[in-house]
């Protein structure tokens, strides 16, 4: 295998060590918050923020022992052929989840005064994020918002992304009936009965009354899945299912989500913004066969682009420009035809008829190199499939906090329920496989008890 075949689209197991004592030590910062928080939206987002760190560290070491297994047990990934597909960026935006009050609590404004605080995670591989969270979601509401734009980088073209919708209902303490003595006894209790743990490295919980204590703050309860593959991507904002979890008595969360969600899923392939290949090129003139003409050439975006020189590859348009698609094939050029050696033939057929172009690489290894690269860049497009039919536009990525806000118009009127059309030194470096297993499942379980008994595994 070569050094190219051996990058990964995740990250390096030096990397993941790393990652993992961040976590880590962002743990212990959340409880001394959880700790020192006198107000409730602190401490949500304090509870938030543990269950977002416990859920990076399960999947960090969950994908570090199954290499560590893997290499005791000698397996190693292998790859067939000489190229890897490329990887993709991924921008996700405009999450909406409607929901579905009953008439008396939001047309007629009657009923209880429950209200929740939601957040989502959205993960590929070992890459995860939350979004902000929306507080005060109540009968008001007809949907909720998230104005995040989440950006995930290096993701192949066989993905899964993952969405979990979190939700905390407020307490009566919190509740627009209470008074400002309840809030604060309420924190205070909190604070109380996390303080005995601060002291305790989080990466070593084995007590389980310590355990108990960290997660006496606010649960937050896994109410939902979705998930995005490659034929869900988009550049318009789509509607997909939502799977509505249970508890243990089989019934579904009381927040009243209505079995979809929208978002717009963009990718961006590397092949689109980054060159393939470049190097000079010699073109047969077609009013001439004995004549060629010699370019500077990048095979990038579905096309080789042709200049004079690599200088003005930053400055001018291209001279010429040749489709390289999923209709074109590379060959050897004809013998009869082609004077110079190491050439080849290229051959597009579209709409607009077929266009064969002859050039020649300077060397035998130059050859070489531009048959791969041409090869490489039709593997990119059959595989990320219409990901690669345009330059889709990624939003920047933003965290935005904003208030809760009810929307002009509900989502059930603007957004058609319609399936998608398918188009270094480090905590844990010297860690073995037995201790990996333990501090895992420790992991998990405080992770389930900071969720109210759900597991993040999926």
């Amino acid at each position: 295998m070569t050094g190219s075949q051996m990058k990964t689209v995740w990250t390096t197991d030096n990397d993941l060590q790393q990652k993992i004592d961040h976590e880590i030590k962002m743990r212990e910062g959340t409880a001394r918050l959880l700790v020192a928080s006198k107000h409730p939206a602190q401490v949500l987002e304090a509870a938030k923020n543990l269950l977002s760190s416990n859920t990076r560290i399960i999947a960090y070491m969950t994908e570090l022992q199954r290499r560590k297994t893997a290499e005791v047990l000698g397996k190693q990934s292998s790859v067939e052929g000489n190229q890897l597909p490329c990887s993709a960026q991924l921008s996700v935006s405009d999450i909406r989840i409607p929901l579905m009050w009953r008439d008396a609590d939001h047309f007629r404004n009657k009923g209880d005064y429950r209200r929740y605080a939601v957040f989502c995670l959205l993960k590929v591989g070992t890459e995860i994020y939350d979004t902000s969270m929306i507080s005060d979601v109540d009968r008001s509401m007809t949907d909720i918002t998230f104005e995040d734009v989440i950006h995930f980088d290096d993701v192949p073209h066989d993905f899964e992304m993952k969405l979990e919708v979190y939700c905390h209902k407020l307490h009566e303490e919190f509740s627009v009936a209470s008074t400002p003595k309840k809030l604060r006894k309420k924190i205070n209790d909190i604070s109380g009965s996390v303080g005995r743990s601060v002291g305790k490295r989080l990466s070593g919980l084995n007590d389980a009354d310590v355990i108990g204590n960290m997660v006496l703050g606010p649960k937050f309860e896994l109410v939902a899945k979705g998930s995005l593959h490659l034929s869900d991507v988009d550049n318009s904002v789509r509607t997909y299912d939502l799977q509505l979890e249970t508890n243990a008595e089989g019934q579904v969360h009381e927040l009243p989500l209505f079995g979809h969600y929208c978002c717009r899923l963009a990718a961006l392939p590397h092949c689109l913004v980054q060159p393939t290949v470049t190097g000079f090129l010699n073109l047969q003139e077609d009013d001439d066969l004995s004549k060629w003409k010699r370019y500077w050439c990048s095979l990038k975006n579905l096309q080789l682009s042709c200049w004079s020189s690599p200088d003005d590859v930053e400055v001018i348009q291209p001279l010429l420009s040749i489709p390289v698609t999923k209709s074109t094939q590379i060959s050897d050029a004809d013998p009869t035809t082609s004077q110079k050696s190491h050439s080849f033939l290229i051959k597009t057929v579209n709409i607009n008829g077929i266009f064969c172009h002859t050039l020649a690489a300077d060397t035998k290894e130059e050859l070489n190199k531009w048959w791969d690269g041409f090869q490489q860049h039709l593997l990119d497009q059959a595989l990320w499939k219409h990901a690669c039919d345009e330059v889709m536009d990624l939003k920047s990525a933003t965290r935005r906090k904003l208030p809760a806000f009810v929307r002009k118009s509900s989502l059930y009127e603007d957004t058609p329920l319609i399936e998608p059309e398918n188009n270094g030194d480090s905590l844990v470096s010297d860690l073995g496989n037995d201790q990996l297993t333990q501090m895992l499942h420790t992991l998990m379980g405080e992770a389930s008890q900071i969720r109210g008994g759900t597991s993040s595994q999926s």
